[in-house]
């Protein structure tokens, strides 16, 4: 799999489809992986929250002894919720740094823009079940972000779950612009204000959840890939409907991270650069927003 990719504001190219690795946990992430840098990715996205960096950096470690270089392969990490302090930003990256096995991130986002009590318990929830939060703000974070830069620990910083109106204030405000805002996006939330915001400030847009977490169908209900529109729309150019979400993606020039444990659906999510998709068909998966999120963060 060779993979397209699109220009970051730094200069830097990023693959258009990588490996999601939320809720990826223990050896089945580090086997998920390896079956994705074995199978051409080169794009793997994680965080602090989901707790297997240590399991990603073995995989990314026996590739590179094997010959792969660091330069090859495109790591994202994340800043999460209880790190906003500015006291906790550099230790939180180094931390990722040292359980990934690596010397720099290529892309580190602040997971969202709200932020929590400080402390090692990444849940903070308080008796009547909301989070704890703190004061800080999230453009004092932002600012230590910058330091990484500087640093040389990170290539490029950027946000994710952030609205227009917060963007608007990293953009205002900071010395360096997100070079990404990765938010959920799928055809059921198409996101289509908040692309057209990004194309024109210079930030590209990272889809997770592109396939509407059929997984978890239980808990949201949001039955994507059953869409009658999408069904007749794959069986027109013979793909699946995961490949036709995927495909109207990176076609608008969003990056898209599906989360995947099998080694050939990671092949299949990889396969949508051998169609295109008509103006019409692109219309009509527009018109299926329902601004239906699977996740709420109403924390």
């Amino acid at each position: 799999m060779t993979c397209p990719t699109v220009k970051l504001s730094t200069g830097a190219s990023m693959p258009l489809v990588g490996l999601g690795t939320w809720q990826s946990k223990n050896n089945e992430c580090y086997e998920a992986v390896k079956a994705a840098l074995d199978a051409g990715y080169r794009h793997i996205d994680t965080a602090e929250l989901y707790q297997n960096e240590k399991e990603i950096g073995r995989a990314l470690k026996e590739k590179m002894d094997a010959g792969m270089k660091r330069e090859e392969v495109f790591v994202v990490s994340k800043l999460w919720n209880t790190r906003h302090h500015p006291d906790d930003v550099l230790p939180a990256c180094q931390k990722s740094l040292d359980d990934l096995g690596l010397e720099y991130l290529d892309l580190y986002l602040m997971h969202h823009p709200f932020p929590w009590a400080r402390g090692d318990n990444l849940l903070p929830i308080n008796a009547d079940g909301k989070a704890e939060h703190s004061d800080v703000h999230f453009m004092d974070t932002w600012k230590e972000m910058e330091k990484l830069v500087d640093a040389g620990l990170v290539k490029a910083i950027g946000v994710s779950n952030f609205n227009i109106s917060q963007m608007e204030e990293v953009l205002t405000n900071g010395r360096i612009n997100p070079a990404v805002n990765q938010v959920e996006s799928h055809p059921y939330v198409t996101c289509n204000r908040m692309l057209e915001f990004c194309t024109e400030k210079g930030v590209v847009m990272t889809a997770y959840c592109p396939l509407g977490a059929p997984g978890d169908l239980k808990d949201h209900g949001l039955a994507v890939l059953e869409d009658s529109e999408l069904k007749k729309i794959a069986e027109k150019h013979g793909k699946t409907p995961a490949q036709v979400c995927l495909r109207w993606q990176v076609q608008r020039g969003v990056v898209v991270i599906p989360k995947s444990l099998r080694a050939a659906r990671m092949v299949e999510n990889s396969q949508i650069f051998d169609f295109e998709l008509s103006a019409g068909d692109v219309e009509i998966i527009n018109n299926l927003n329902r601004d239906g999120r699977v996740y709420k963060w109403e924390w």
